[in-house]
């Protein structure tokens, strides 16, 4: 990554960024897209993330990105200048997301991302089977692959949280919430900016 590029936008599970070129063109400036998923464990592909940029830069991270983007700016905040998170949260993993989560792997083994998109993510996002996103999605997903999404699986499961940290964010962070967002409501969103110390931290949702 060059060090020129101070955005970096993280996608969310099966994601690899093309759902959110729209966000990206609105920036006007160049933004890095770093899929998830390179390292087995969370903790590791956090450090890793962490070597991308060599000064503070704006995280951009949707879902499981925003989760990612949040650990990485309490762990090392020199590498962090502003956070933007879509739809994430906070929180550690509970026992509804181990249910999901091995629901998904289970589709995933049996038929594959088709039978993984149909079976299981549609339904979780609200998709119709003749929704064109589905199309989009399970596109995305094939190119992010098996076991990249495994490996994402692993970090949603191990992810420690922030709530109960004692360390808080010094930089500013703007969280997006859905109104109808079921996985990660408002209320999430609330729980983001209370751990930022910066008076410039705003969430907003819709």
């Amino acid at each position: 990554m060059k060090n020129s590029i101070p955005f970096v936008l993280l996608p969310g599970t099966l994601m690899d960024g093309a759902s959110l070129q729209r966000l990206i063109a609105t920036l006007r400036v160049p933004v890095a897209v770093e899929l998830l998923g390179v390292e087995r464990e969370f903790d590791a592909e956090i450090d890793r993330l962490a070597t991308l940029v060599s000064q503070p830069s704006v995280w951009i991270g949707h879902s499981l990105g925003g989760i990612a983007a949040l650990h990485l700016a309490a762990r090392r905040p020199a590498c962090c200048a502003a956070l933007v998170v879509l739809a994430s949260n906070a929180r550690p993993d509970g026992a509804q997301g181990a249910q999901m989560r091995a629901q998904q792997n289970a589709a995933l083994e049996r038929g594959g991302m088709v039978a993984l998109l149909h079976q299981q993510l549609a339904a979780i996002y609200g998709i119709r089977d003749d929704d064109p996103l589905l199309n989009e999605l399970l596109s995305q997903a094939i190119r992010i692959g098996a076991d990249r999404f495994r490996h994402q699986l692993r970090y949603a499961a191990k992810r420690p949280g922030l709530l109960r940290a004692a360390s808080v964010l010094p930089m500013p962070v703007l969280a997006l919430s859905g109104s109808d967002d079921p996985l990660c409501p408002p209320a999430c969103g609330e729980e983001v900016i209370a751990l930022s110390t910066s008076t410039l931290s705003r969430h907003a949702d819709g």
